[in-house]
């Protein structure tokens, strides 16, 4: 299951660890979020290397500000407390294409 992240100190320790892992940064009003969410959270089963998490922006503000989130949806894989990988929006292709990649 996707893991909601729920604090700064949180994400701190699910990213900086060896394991890969892709966040999801979305917003509750952000129509875009809402359609590429359930694709998301589907892909999960298919990236079992992969830890999947998702920030809402607007819930942990310090984390979306240190990470310099402007837009939403924006996607982001860490390793070793790194971000490795990034985009910017509902793009289902750009989505697997990251996690292909991520996942190698």
């Amino acid at each position: 299951m996707v893991k909601a992240i729920e604090s700064y100190d949180e994400f701190k320790k699910l990213t900086g660890g060896s394991d890969v892992v892709v966040v999801d940064y979305w917003a509750t009003w952000c129509g875009p979020c809402k359609m590429i969410s359930p694709h998301f959270e589907k892909m999960e089963a298919k990236y079992p290397n992969i830890k999947f998490a998702k920030v809402d922006v607007d819930d942990q503000e310090q984390i979306a500000q240190e990470e310099s989130i402007r837009a939403m949806p924006t996607f982001a894989a860490y390793k070793d407390g790194k971000r490795i990988k990034e985009f910017a929006g509902a793009h289902v292709q750009k989505l697997t294409a990251l996690l292909d990649e991520v996942s190698a």
